[in-house]
Order: structure tokens, then sequence, then C-alpha cells
């Protein structure tokens, strides 16, 4: 009786039978283990290969993605910039405009003024940040917008002596050319924010953590924050506290006027950023986050023509390796006046040269030069000295109204925010 067949799995082929009896043997080939041992490694090296290449193109995408969106971002000439020179520190000149040209729904028109309300652009928030590549530090240096300065040009209503934020009303160019000629500060690139930009991005990050210490509120700007401690605050009450110059808190029982105008603001402008970055930082592998913000940014801030995408990611990793601890900020040392009946306010010679001295030191190892620049004013203004180094008091030519008291920034104020983790 013969024996019963294998099963059908443990037959061999049919040619290898063949071959096996023309050659006197039994079946042959290799035995299923020995096959298994040959054939992983392969698999190991065709998934780590497959691995690379999904890194590859996720990289190559992320990159794709990153100059698709830089390319969406508003580019405009701004003449008289100074090149980058190296891994020197380098100025970025960030202006945040109260241009009413997006106002387009009676809800904007009542939070903000309408376009033919308020016509032309003013430059709400000057500042200047200097970075430093080398020591990944940033300084920002706030000039308030009521600065005194004499606007270079043949402009009539804004050319000669004026506020220093007339001059962003004709374009970013002038504003450049009047901080290097009144403060000696050459700016490399250019970024301006407008009003709804500054809410967008704050939404798109899930809004920014700040604490309170007391309430806050400013009819004129819409801020009103009735609940104190560390919570997040959405893109319109953070726009709201960027804006804001007419703060009431309320404190033993009552409402208190701030009183300290731009001053206080700047702070709050202060505030504002760090927490930005904050949460920023904490939303670095967020996509859907980065995402947004980026979204909203990019119809929302415009660069000078000359910053490369290359240049901006090269920024961006700067950015990002920068701590809150590694934040500096200051404001240009000034003095309240009046000049032809308006309220301005007057750049210090002696602690303004020393202040802007310090600042282009900042991120080399230059030693801050002192009185050597010179201060922010021209015309009749020239003359500013300080009486007495000591008292840091300015006196200035007869007429002007400008003596009294520096203003570097007024310290401390209890009832502004500070960044928090909410």
């Amino acid at each position: 009786m013969s024996s019963p067949l294998p099963p059908p799995s443990a037959r061999p082929l049919r040619g290898d039978l063949h071959r096996a009896r023309r050659r006197g043997r039994g079946p042959i080939g290799p035995s299923p283990v020995r096959l298994a041992k040959r054939r992983w490694p392969r698999r190991v090296l065709i998934g780590t290969l497959s691995l690379v290449a999904l890194v590859v193109l996720a990289a190559a995408a992320a990159t794709g993605y990153a100059w698709y969106r830089f390319g969406q971002f508003h580019k405009v000439a701004v003449s008289g910039l100074a090149p980058r020179q190296g891994s020197h520190p380098f100025d970025i000149l960030l202006v945040g405009s109260d241009s009413r040209a997006f106002v387009s729904t009676k809800t904007q028109a009542a939070q903000f003024g309408s376009a033919a309300a308020q016509t032309g652009q003013r430059s709400d928030v000057i500042i200047v940040a200097r970075i430093a590549p080398l020591t990944h530090s940033v300084e920002l240096l706030s000039i308030p917008r009521d600065t005194f300065v004499d606007i270079p040009g043949h402009l009539p209503g804004v050319s000669g002596p004026n506020r220093i934020n007339a001059a962003f009303n004709r374009g970013p160019s002038l504003l450049v050319k009047t901080i290097d000629q009144s403060f000696h500060l050459p700016i490399t690139y250019y970024a301006g924010v407008n009003f709804p930009g500054f809410a967008g991005m704050v939404n798109a990050l899930g809004g920014i953590g700040l604490d309170f210490a007391d309430p806050v509120k400013d009819a004129y700007s819409g801020l009103d924050i009735t609940t104190t401690g560390c919570q997040s605050v959405d893109g319109a009450q953070a726009l709201a506290l960027v804006r804001s110059r007419h703060l009431y808190y309320f404190l033993h029982g009552s409402w208190n006027y701030d009183g300290n105008s731009d001053f206080s603001r700047i702070q709050r402008q202060d505030a504002f950023f760090r927490a930005v970055v904050a949460k920023l930082h904490s939303e670095s592998m967020n996509p859907f986050a980065l995402n947004g913000f980026l979204s909203a940014a990019a119809g929302n801030v415009t660069f000078d023509n000359t910053l490369s995408a290359g240049a901006a990611f090269s920024l961006a990793r700067t950015l990002r390796s920068i701590s809150l601890a590694g934040l500096r900020a200051e404001t240009l040392p000034t003095i309240e006046a009046v000049v032809g009946g308006a309220d301005v306010l007057v750049p210090a010679a002696g602690p303004d040269a020393q202040a802007l001295g310090a600042f282009l030191a900042f991120g080399t190892t230059a030693t801050p030069t002192r009185g050597a620049l010179r201060a922010g004013t021209t015309g009749e203004l020239t003359a500013l000295h300080v009486a007495d180094p000591a008292s840091v008091t300015v006196t200035t030519l007869p007429g002007t109204g400008a003596s009294g008291p520096v203003v570097y920034n007024n310290g401390p104020e209890p009832w502004n925010p500070v960044p928090c983790s909410p």
C-alpha cells in the first residue's frame, strides 16, 4: 500500500522534482528556515530606505510649503536699508500701522474708525529690534510715536520738525530715513503689521497667556478685562491691549486712570510680544497652530523686498532659539514738551546718546559709546544739552518749552499684565 501524498504545501515543485530525479537525488531547494534568514536583512533595508524616503519627502514638502507661505507675504520696496554684514548684529524696523484701509464693516468702523475719518496711515508702534545671531539674543528699542524729530525731505505738512509717526504716512522708506538721520540706527529689514494681523495671529495660536493683577478697560481701544489672574487672552482683546492709550484699572473699589499714555502702552506692547514668543515656543510642534499663525500673518504682514526666503528662514530659526530671558526691551529717553501748541516728546540729548550707544553695542564686544551720538533732533532743537547729567534733566533753547525730567520708561506698573502660562 502506497504512502499518502504529502500536503500540497510540502510538495516539491514539478521542475525541482524532475531535476532531482534526473540527478539521482531527492527534492532540492532551500529550507523555509534558511530562506527566511536570508530575506530579513533585505526587508529591513527596504523598510529603512522607505522611511528615509518618507523623511526626505516630508522635509521637501515642508520646505516647499514654507516657500509657498513666504510667497504669500506682501513685499514692498524700501530705500535706505543697510546690508547685513556676516554674523554681525543687525536691526529690523517693526511697525504697527494704524491704517484703516482694512475697515469694511460697521463693527470695525466703531472699534477702529472708518477709512474716511482716519485717512492715511500712522505708525502706532515703532520698534527697532536688534538681532545678535551669535548670542541668540534680541534687544527691542521702542520709539514713542510722538517723538519730535526732523523729518527729511520737502513734503508739505510732513517734512521738518514733526512727530516721528507722521513719517510713516508717506511709507516705510521715509521712516527708515528719519530713524537713520535722527538716531544713526542702520535698518536692515522692515516688517509692518496692520490691525487685523495682531488679532488673527493670536487667535491662530489659541490665545496668549497674560496675568492681570487688576481689572482693566479702555473705552477707546475696546479693552475690557474683568477677570484677574493668569488667563488666555483672545485676538480682539490682545489687539485692544496693544492699542490702549487711555487705560483705567480697578483698584480699592474704584476705577483709576493710568495717565501715562504711550509709555504705559509700550509696556503693554512688550508684555504682548513676550507672550506671543512664549506661545510660539509652546506651539512649535503643533502644525495646525503654526499653519494658522502663518496664514493670518501672510495677509497682514509686509516685508521689504530685500528679505529673501532663505534670510527669513534663517531669521526664524534664530528667533525660535531665543528665550524670554534673552529678550531685552527699553524705551528711547525723551522729555515731555509742548511745541507749537502740540504735546510732543523731545529726545533727551545726553541720555538719548547713551541709550543709542549701548543699543548699537548690543551683541558685540564693543564698549558702548557715551555721548558720542547726535541727539535725535535738528533745526532749533539741535542745541539740546544736558544741564546736569547726574540729574538727567534737559534744558532746551527758549521757546521749545522742553525742560523737565527725562522719561525712560515709567517703571513697572502693577496693573499692566505680564506673560504667563494659563
